[in-house]
């Protein structure tokens, strides 16, 4: 039986992990889609308001479930299951209002940088973000030096997550096996990712809207260890580092 090799390197999701901007967009994407349900066609009386709440938390749920996909395969699939009618030009207005928001808005998720200061591995970010977003972002909140010349788009590989593409080239671009890898997402998409790239995988859930639910799917989606407190992670990474 082969013994799991130490890890040597550490890859971060980057939304989520290392900004907190997943709130911001679950918060503009609801806003902006939640006026286009279908109009609710119950004939009227006490349960109606009822109804119409269900429908904003099941579209609330619906986004949340697939914060970390690419914003328009987001908004195709939700339009899918909600008939919204969206075409080509809301979609994209969309999409442009979520990238602006967070990158206005984000700040660092807390205790990242303290965190990060105390893991002295080489590091890279796998995001299916774009490059720019991504490292305007790490500008804002002061990390970009950390991670400059190491940052991967879902975009510039053949496939996003959940395909492993986007942690095979971080690790490729280290020249180290995947399997001394240690990634950190925040998503069932990036989770299941990083796990078909063949590294060991944290799953973070202090910026969750229920972190208690998405522990368990984080864990679900084959995530090795689950935290929700960045003051943990630090000795996480090292009994890994130690690991023979």
């Amino acid at each position: 039986m082969m013994t799991r090799q130490a890890i040597t390197h550490l890859i971060c999701d980057c939304d989520g992990v290392l900004l907190d901007s997943e709130s911001i967009a679950l918060r503009v994407l609801h806003r902006e889609l939640l006026p286009l349900l279908p109009a609710w066609s119950g004939a009227g009386g006490a349960d109606d308001g009822e109804q119409e709440e269900q429908r904003s938390a099941a579209l609330h749920a619906a986004i949340a479930h697939r914060l970390g996909m690419y914003t328009d395969i987001l908004l195709g699939e939700v339009d899918m299951q909600f008939e919204l009618g969206l075409d080509a030009a809301q979609a994209e207005r969309i999409h442009q209002t979520v990238a602006l928001a967070c990158g206005d808005e984000a700040l660092p998720v807390p205790g990242v940088v303290e965190a990060l200061q105390a893991i002295r591995l080489p590091r890279a970010v796998a995001s299916n973000s774009d490059a720019p977003r991504i490292e305007a972002g790490l500008r804002r909140c002061g990390l970009y030096p950390q991670f400059a010349g190491r940052i991967y788009s879902g975009h510039d590989v053949a496939h996003p997550k959940p395909a492993p593409d986007v942690y095979l080239a971080a690790a490729a671009g280290f020249g180290v096996d995947p399997s001394r890898c240690v990634a950190v997402d925040d998503s069932v998409t990036g989770v299941r990712a990083a796990v078909a790239a063949g590294m060991h995988v944290l799953g973070f859930t202090g910026v969750a809207h229920d972190r208690k639910t998405m522990a368990r799917k984080l864990k679900d989606a084959g995530a090795h260890q689950v935290f929700e407190d960045m003051k943990l992670f630090p000795q996480l990474v090292s009994e890994l580092i130690w690991l023979r």
